[in-house]
This record gives structure tokens, sequence and C-alpha cells, in this order.
């Protein structure tokens, strides 16, 4: 009989041990396991670059919202997270980062602005000589626009039909034109701009 106990003994425990193993580790976004790590960066308009305040930014079920100048920090714990940013009337968007323990900077996050009923908007490049136009502004009626480091652009919420766009350089002495059929509801890519040391003639529009 006391063989038999011992057998029986072992076999619970090994029972218990497979139960357990499923939960070592941690790494999803409940948190368990990981180490403390900190979320920073800013949240910004994807057209004009501005930052937003009040965005909520959101980790698991841990948030935090964003400052006047877009910035924010969260406390939440290291390895693979999900990060979703949501601001009124902008798309929402998740980024899925790898968390370090400690300080961890995601930069600049931009997002897209919910597009008005009858409106589309337009995405391409500014460039001058060839190379990237960063900080240029693009302007098409009531729609604005920076271009991004990398000279990329986005002009958001432009009325539906043919339209004009005027991009002058960061330092305001070199211009330039496109012109773009406008879909409601649609983003029209591709749209590249040059400038120019002297600015073209505007578009004629019928």
């Amino acid at each position: 009989m006391r063989i038999g106990w011992r057998i029986l003994l072992g076999m619970a425990l090994t029972a218990a041990l497979v139960v357990a193993a499923p939960g070592c580790g941690g790494g999803g976004d409940g948190g368990g396991g990981g180490s403390s790590a900190t979320v920073q960066g800013t949240v910004h308009d994807d057209g004009t670059l501005q930052p937003i305040n009040g965005a909520t930014v959101a980790v698991g079920s841990e948030t935090a919202t964003t400052s006047a100048n877009g910035s924010f920090s969260l406390e939440t714990t290291s390895g693979t997270r999900t990060i979703s940013v949501s601001a009124a009337g902008y798309q929402d968007v998740e980024l899925t980062e790898t968390l370090a323990p400690g300080t961890n900077s995601l930069g600049a996050i931009y997002v897209e602005p919910e597009l008005e009923e009858g409106k589309g908007a337009v995405t391409g490049m500014v460039t001058s000589s060839g190379a990237a136009a960063p900080g240029a502004t693009l302007v098409s009626g009531n729609a604005r626009a920076t271009a991004k480091p990398d000279g990329s652009y986005a002009l958001y919420n432009m009325e539906a039909g043919e339209r004009g766009i005027t991009a002058v350089s960061a330092d305001g002495t070199t211009t330039g034109w496109a012109t773009v059929d406008v879909e409601d509801g649609e983003t029209t890519t591709g749209v590249n701009i040059a400038l120019t040391l002297s600015p073209p003639p505007p578009p004629l529009l019928q």
C-alpha cells in the first residue's frame, strides 16, 4: 500500500504541472508576467501634422490621454502589445509593438481624419531638385497639409471633382502645382509635386 500511494502522488504532481504549464511566460495584452514598461510618443493629424489634444491611447485595460502638444506616457508591461489610438473625428489606429522593460518611445503616430460626405483625399510626394521637400505646405481650397520628413503628404477632405493643389517649400522660395480628380469618399494616391525656382502658372480648370 505504501508504494501505491507514492505512485498516486507522483501522478497527481505530474497532472498539476501539465495544467500549470500553459500559463507560464505571459506576453499577451493581459500583461501577465511581464516586466514594467513605459510607452511614450506623440499623436498628430496625418495631413497637417498638428498635435492632437485629447486622443486616447490604450494598451489592454491601461489608457492615457494626449496633452495639448500631442504627447502621452502610458505604464504597461513588456512583451508584444497592441497599442490602440483613437480621437474624435479621426480613424482608429492599432499598432503591434514589442516593448522592452523600461521606457519605449514610439515617436510620432499619425492618425487619418475621417472623410466628410462629398469629399476625398489625395496623397503623394513633394520634391525639390529630386530630393524630398519636408515641411512644404500644400493647399487646395479649404484643405491644408504639410509634407512629412520623407516628403510625403496627405490632403484630406478636398471637395470632389477636378481640383488644383498648390505646394510651397518650407522657406517659401519654391512652388509647385498639380491637378487631380478627387473622388467622393476615396483616396487618390501618387499625386507627386516637384517644386521649382520660378512659380509655374496656376492650372486652368473648366
